[in-house]
């Protein structure tokens, strides 16, 4: 997948109003926009659309396109990347320090029905295992703030009988690494946070239990 590609067409897409409503769609005008053929934007909408990113239907001889929740989700990345570079966001640091966990995060990130929402909606392959981080007493109310905040859905699911339930997600840094903040709905924790991410995080940064970590979520 020409990622490059989707990227430039879900931007364009979001730009003529696509984004929370469908919109009327001329491939024509939208092949001239991303510099593309007729013939070549209508195949990446029919792609896009297999790859969940948008909703597409039929409107006498044109078509209505709207931009799904993951679609969403992609831009949103796309987002996140550009604040590492340019800072211009609306972010919520907070401080802490690395803690024990009790060892359940590798269960439940290495449950296939997360790790593939996690690769489809963080964008990137998690290592199996959360860092967990206790905020310090004077950032405890920008917890809060965090879950008040827009975040990406890992929805529930059922395996062998067991629910298992819906995770909010946030895309992070910490140490000003890519890393993701992770909130199951039932967790009762005020105080506590977990973070996941692409490498082992206490290997990278050479964390013991006690260490203190800067944590920056993107909301």
């Amino acid at each position: 997948m020409n990622d490059c590609r989707v990227f430039m067409i879900l931007k364009e897409l979001a730009l003529m109003g696509s984004m929370n409503r469908y919109t009327m769609i001329h491939t024509s005008e939208l092949g001239k926009r991303v510099g593309m053929s007729q013939q070549s934007a209508s195949r990446w909408i029919s792609i896009m659309e297999k790859r969940g990113l948008i909703e597409k239907e039929k409107y006498g001889r044109n078509i209505r396109v709207k931009i799904t929740s993951l679609g969403r989700v992609y831009l949103k990345k796309a987002h996140f990347d550009f604040t590492m570079i340019f800072g211009d966001s609306r972010r919520v640091e907070l401080r802490g320090e690395v803690m024990k966990g009790l060892g359940e995060g590798r269960y439940y990130i290495m449950k296939e029905g997360y790790r593939k929402q996690i690769e489809e909606k963080l964008f990137f392959e998690p290592f199996p295992g959360t860092l967990n981080v206790r905020v310090y007493p004077n950032y405890r109310k920008r917890v809060k703030e965090i879950r008040e905040g827009e975040f990406i859905s890992l929805d529930g699911f059922e395996e062998n009988g067991r629910k298992f339930g819906r995770v909010r997600a946030y895309f992070a840094t910490l140490n000003s690494y890519p890393a993701a903040l992770i909130v199951p709905e039932m967790s009762q924790y005020r105080d506590v946070v977990e973070i996941i991410s692409d490498v082992k995080l206490r290997d990278k940064f050479d964390l013991k239990d006690g260490s203190e970590v800067l944590l920056v979520i993107y909301l």
